[in-house]
């Protein structure tokens, strides 16, 4: 009899649990947040562009503007010289070489193509709001992987330090690899 009665308590316990965990949770708010759409934000970089995001706010349009693009450059720069960076890295390693024997030397090839490509972005996205007097301006901006590599090999063909150690090709193939894996973090 007590095996019953403990058969009937553990098969109903077992159902009210089935039936306490079956079907989807919903998801609650939390109290006060509110999601916030924030325009351009969409613009990620990915294998093909390098993309930065800016936001500019002021009371004069232009100059809100200029806030946007600068903050949208910035972030672009960022990006191409984390990439470059993990590049050149890997490239020299791959060689046989030192990195710390070129890293100086990258480093400059890499602002001079960053400041060739600044000067160069597309706009891929602009958006303007105003309210209350005051001029928000959304803007994302994107250099093209094609162009970044491009101006790179330009550089490090001309460069006597790396000229001897540079194979155009084999630094494509770990420029393309990485802007493969860039992309991939991004769940791009």
């Amino acid at each position: 009899m007590k095996a019953m009665y403990f058969r009937i308590v553990v098969m109903v316990a077992a159902s009210i649990m089935i039936m306490a965990c079956g079907g989807p949770k919903s998801i609650t708010k939390v109290v006060g947040e509110e999601e916030v759409n924030v325009p351009c934000s969409e613009q990620f970089s990915d294998k093909d562009f390098f993309r930065g995001q800016g936001i500019g706010q002021s009371k004069d349009l232009n100059t809100a503007r200029e806030k946007a693009r600068m903050a949208a450059n910035a972030e672009l720069a960022g990006s191409i010289s984390t990439l470059i960076k993990q590049v050149s890295e890997k490239y020299v390693n791959d060689a046989g070489q030192s990195p710390d024997d070129y890293s100086n030397v990258f480093e400059s090839l890499t602002k001079q193509v960053i400041n060739q490509q600044i000067s160069n972005v597309a706009v891929s996205c602009n958006k303007t709001f105003t309210k209350d007097g005051m001029y928000k301006v959304y803007m994302a901006v994107e250099a093209g992987k094609k162009e970044v590599f491009d101006a790179l090999d330009k550089q490090a063909a001309v460069n006597e330090k790396i000229k001897t150690l540079y194979d155009r090709e084999k630094f494509r193939e770990q420029f393309d690899k990485e802007m493969e894996d860039f992309a991939k973090q991004r769940g791009i």
